[in-house]
């Protein structure tokens, strides 16, 4: 089995999602969306890239659902589609067959016996209809901070920067999800334009929008305000979501969601399968330390075998403990970069709006974020030491 291979759930029924969310048990990655609209279905598919689709057959609806299978059936051949039904009705399940479905699953059976099902359906693969499977776009990374303290804001943008700085002939789109300001981040960029206006019509986005809409704030770096919340990343909603990110990520070489602290968990539950980093950043102090130990256990099931989870130290104090090492043996987790708090130039930068590299180039901080663009792109370091840290938790 593909880890984490990515299902598609099609279903309005919360008490028949949450059945499916158990019945998995954490084996495979479920993005649902309603069955309402069959464009947002068919989107979905194609930014997930799901092979296998579980479609809810109610029987008081039943030409709708049927009309879902179908479809769904005869405009992507390669999809598996199973329908979830609530009752073994002879009839029903030959009408759900008839109009395209491979498979029946009945809500509250045996979900050993579903997942063994659901198993050698996977092994049934695209080839079979002459289609290949796509290699998934996985450029996208993830800013969190594990506590409101945490400045993710300013760290995202000067990433962003950094990077375009360091590869100029690639693009990149940073954008601040919780930004609710008509400025982008601390920059001195304003824009109307937001990531509700991709939501509101997702039709529309192209590469004609985005260079209309967004200006390069410096050469293949464009800037992006969110002023979304937690409810964004649920539902239809957080379908849509998905489908914008995914159709920005096969616009950029690299694209950057400051994720902030409040409702951090909601979206790596919901993107981190999709990212190729995600960043938790803290200060090198003790509580936040316990902290990001948990958050880094309870977030790992929602990655990839291919996504990094790593760390970032913002203040970090050389001459001071916890050191580097440390921190990553009490976290579990590697170290990516460690940034001074550099509150001079950092404070300057906020105030003037405008980048730290054009502020203070050669600042500790500038330094230090060059250093962890280049470890991003290189060979990722492991950083766990063994040295005994006497604050450390058993």
């Amino acid at each position: 089995m593909v880890e984490h291979e990515i299902l598609l759930s099609v279903t309005d029924d919360a008490d028949t999602q949450r059945w499916l969310d158990r019945a998995l048990e954490d084996n495979w990655r479920l993005e649902d969306v309603s069955r309402a609209d069959l464009g947002r279905v068919l989107r979905l598919l194609e930014a997930t890239g799901a092979q296998i689709a579980l479609v809810e057959v109610v029987e008081a609806d039943i030409n709708q659902s049927l009309a879902v299978i179908t479809a769904l059936t005869n405009a992507r051949p390669w999809v598996t589609v199973i329908a979830v039904c609530r009752s073994t009705d002879q009839e029903l399940l030959l009408q759900c067959m008839r109009a395209g479905a491979r498979d029946c699953i009945i809500m509250g059976g045996d979900t050993a016996e579903m997942r063994d099902r659901l198993r050698r359906h996977q092994l049934i693969r695209p080839s079979s209809w002459g289609e290949g499977l796509k290699s998934k776009i996985r450029n996208l990374v993830l800013v969190a901070g594990a506590d409101p303290l945490v400045d993710t804001a300013f760290f995202t943008q000067n990433l962003a920067l950094a990077m375009g700085r360091h590869e100029p002939d690639k693009s990149f789109l940073a954008i601040d999800i919780e930004s609710h300001r008509e400025s982008v981040f601390y920059l001195d960029a304003r824009s109307d334009f937001d990531l509700n206006h991709l939501l509101s019509s997702p039709d529309t986005l192209d590469r004609a929008l985005i260079d209309t809409a967004l200006e390069e704030y410096r050469p293949g770096v464009r800037l992006l305000r969110g002023g979304l919340g937690k409810g964004d990343v649920l539902g239809d909603r957080g379908a849509d979501l998905f489908i914008a990110l995914n159709r920005l990520m096969g616009m950029f070489d690299k694209v950057l969601l400051n994720i902030g602290s409040r409702h951090h968990h909601a979206w790596v539950r919901t993107l981190g399968v999709h990212a190729d980093h995600v960043l938790l950043m803290l200060h090198p102090q003790v509580e936040q330390v316990h902290q990001v130990r948990e958050q880094v256990m309870n977030w790992r099931p929602y990655l990839s075998g291919n996504s990094n989870l790593q760390l970032v130290l913002d203040g970090h104090e050389t001459q001071l403990p916890p050191s580097v090492e440390e921190v990553a043996e009490a976290t579990g987790a590697s170290v990516a970069g460690a940034l001074p708090m550099d509150w001079k130039h950092r404070l300057e930068a906020i105030n003037l709006g405008q980048p730290i590299q054009d502020v203070a180039p050669k600042s500790a901080y500038n330094r230090k974020m060059d250093q962890l663009v280049m470890t991003l792109g290189g060979v990722q370091s492991g950083g766990a030491g063994r040295r005994f840290w006497p604050w450390k938790r058993a």
